[in-house]
């Protein structure tokens, strides 16, 4: 966390979600800049955080991707009390969710921006414990699997139900 000039700053690398959507209308470049806000009435996460340009030949900012859900509800509790949020672009290139359901992501550096105060510090504190404990960045190229915290019934076989399928096989 960076504190200039009477304001707080925490950056954290993250994927911009939801670019097989938007691949048509927006080529991401290194270096761009998207600002960030609350989408409201959007179906996939009440607390949406999209991230926003303004487009040639466009009159207003275009959505051009999400924040990841594990972390749109800490960020919009900041956006509510004053922050500037806004997202950087680390690469051109897309990659892979991890999201059961699949989708691209840009590869992005989220940037939380605030006034100095007391209250904000502890907020933005809050925030990147929040962050560091609900979402994980791939190393490598590779994401942690988290399987078991999204489907909590899903266990791997054991060497007893491979047991079971042949008994059933062989009393048919």
């Amino acid at each position: 966390m960076a504190s200039v000039s009477g304001t707080l700053q925490y950056s954290f690398p993250c994927g911009l979600r939801g670019f097989h959507v938007y691949k048509e209308i927006w080529k991401p470049k290194v270096g761009d800049v998207l600002s960030c806000i609350h989408e409201r009435n959007y179906q996939h996460d009440r607390y949406a955080i999209a991230a926003t340009k303004l487009l040639p030949g466009r009159l207003s900012n275009v959505t051009l991707g999400h924040l990841p859900r594990e972390i749109s509800r800490f960020t919009r509790f900041l956006i509510s009390i004053g922050a500037d949020v806004f997202v950087t672009v680390k690469d051109a290139h897309f990659r892979r969710s991890p999201l059961i359901q699949g989708g691209l992501e840009i590869p992005v550096e989220a940037t939380v921006r605030m006034e100095t105060s007391t209250k904000n510090v502890e907020a933005i504190e809050r925030f990147k414990q929040l962050v560091e404990q609900h979402y994980k960045e791939p190393v490598n190229g590779q994401f942690e699997d988290c399987t078991k915290d999204v489907l909590p019934d899903h266990e791997e076989e054991t060497e007893s139900s491979s047991d079971e399928e042949d008994q059933n096989i062989t009393s048919e």
